[in-house]
């Protein structure tokens, strides 16, 4: 077998017997545009190449995740109060506005349209 042979994903979840990889895993993985899968007939296929692919963005996405820098950025939980206080702060604003209004009621509305049609 190559690198570039196809392989039903039954066999491909074979390649890794530790990862119990299973064909709705490989199935996402494809969802998730980290493993190349086509179809011949009625069954779904890969090549060893793609699985070993696959392996390696796996493996560089978790990378990603599990560092993050914050240099020069604004940190998560900062933005989160800076957005906190700016709701607040036109949640008073509008608590001000509205205390600020006349109420308007039906039967204030009817006075003024009675007045505008006479």
């Amino acid at each position: 077998m190559t690198d570039d042979d196809p392989i039903p994903l039954r066999e491909a979840c074979a390649l890794w017997p530790e990862a119990k990889l299973t064909l709705s895993t490989l199935r996402a993985e494809a969802a998730r545009g980290r493993l190349d899968i086509f179809r011949m007939g009625k069954r779904d296929y890969t090549t060893p190449k793609s699985m070993r692919e696959m392996v390696q963005r796996c493996r560089e996405e978790d990378r990603r995740h599990g560092f993050t820098s914050t240099h020069n950025a604004i940190n998560g939980s900062s933005e989160t109060v800076r957005v906190t206080s700016a709701q607040a702060a036109l949640n008073q604003t509008v608590t001000a506005l509205k205390a600020g209004l006349p109420r308007i009621s039906a039967r204030s509305t009817r006075r003024n349209a009675d007045q505008t049609h006479s």
